[in-house]
């Protein structure tokens, strides 16, 4: 049996069966030929994209300065969202509802699991990819090659959108945290302002600054005329200078009133300096509140202009364009295959034709 096997019997076995072989070989490459021809060409249009930042879309942080950093190309974080919306639900909705998907990929869309077969179709046909240099290249292959252009730039242009609308939500979710926290310290600074005033009226403080030392000034302005009334009383009530008696009394009246005067003013002075340090403490807290509102609302106007500011959220690489070379199918490389393929299986039946009586397959079982 091992004398059946050798390289002589091999090459008698090809010499008898080389007719049949080259048939069978040459009906299967003609048949798969004809039906390479029938098949469809298929055309690829691609585009590609990086992903843009988000601060293209927002203003610079207002009170830091000049030294930021602007960013033009998106993070790792910003090539994902772009390829999962690349991906999504909607995306491929919109694709399949513009280009009626359904009637071009011949599936009724009332049938059973139209839905699933739809998708499957597409995924077979839309593709994309992130590059190893951070873009994405988005494909689309149809058997009409203006179509899987349209699709390719319609598609990224449908990313670009939902994107942005991501970050215009965003953006439209810190302006109305910003209008709720402006009315907030606005609520509270008529309050401050509210309780400020009534301190003031309670302590009769009008200008905390130059109110002490005005206070200070005429205290120590009215206790040196008292002095110099009192010496002067003193003097004339041992005169014996005519007229010293009249003297004596209009400089006591005198006394009289800087005393009741001195007197008031102490007692303004003493109830001022028992409320000016709440005073202070109520301007100063009112005063960065206010600061902080004008602050605020520079940052709302900034975010609002952003807002209204067109923004695209990918920055574009190459467009795609109508192909002029099919992708598929690779006829040349199939027929060569299935000829090969032809070629060993047609071997493989002609020797199992040739030794089948020859083979103990008792032995074989054992």
């Amino acid at each position: 049996m091992n004398q059946d096997y050798n390289l002589l019997g091999i090459l008698k076995t090809l010499n008898k069966w080389t007719k049949p072989i080259a048939y069978a070989t040459l009906g299967i490459t003609i048949l798969s030929a004809i039906i390479l021809l029938v098949l469809p060409n298929y055309y690829q249009a691609s585009t590609k994209f990086y992903a843009g930042h988000p601060d293209l879309s927002q203003p610079a942080p207002v009170g830091n300065g000049s030294n930021s950093t602007s960013y033009i190309y998106g993070t790792d974080n910003d090539l994902d969202r772009l390829f999962s919306l690349s991906t999504s639900s909607e995306l491929y909705n919109y694709l399949i509802n513009k280009y009626d998907l359904y009637n071009h990929y011949d599936i009724d869309p009332e049938g059973k699991k139209a839905q699933v077969k739809i998708r499957l179709k597409l995924n077979d046909l839309y593709q994309t990819l992130k590059t190893e240099y951070g873009a994405i290249n988005l494909s689309v292959e149809d058997k009409d090659p203006v179509l899987a252009r349209d699709m390719a730039n319609d598609a990224r242009e449908k990313i670009n959108e939902l994107s942005q609308r991501m970050v215009k939500a965003s953006q439209l979710q810190t302006i109305k945290s910003f209008d709720e926290n402006l009315l907030e310290k606005q609520t509270k600074s008529i309050i401050l302002n509210d309780s400020l005033s009534k301190e003031k009226e309670k302590y009769k403080i009008y200008n905390s600054r130059s109110q002490g030392e005005i206070y200070a000034e005429i205290i120590t302005t009215t206790s040196s005329n008292m002095e110099a009334l009192k010496s002067e009383i003193d003097m004339y009530k041992n005169s014996r200078v005519r007229g010293a008696a009249d003297s004596v009394r209009i400089k006591r009246i005198k006394y009289t009133g800087s005393e009741k005067r001195l007197s008031s003013l102490e007692k303004k002075a003493k109830l001022f300096n028992s409320g000016v340090s709440v005073v202070e403490k109520l301007t100063q807290e009112l005063s960065r509140l206010n600061d902080q509102i004008s602050l605020d609302k520079e940052r709302k106007r900034q975010l609002e202009a952003s807002y209204n500011a067109p923004y695209s959220a990918l920055l574009l690489v190459e467009a795609a364009e109508t192909p002029i070379d099919k992708s598929r199918p690779k006829r040349t490389i199939l027929l060569a295959m299935i000829g090969l393929i032809a070629l060993l299986f047609s071997i493989l039946v002609a020797f199992l034709v040739e030794n089948y009586g020859k083979i103990n397959w008792s032995e074989i079982k054992e």
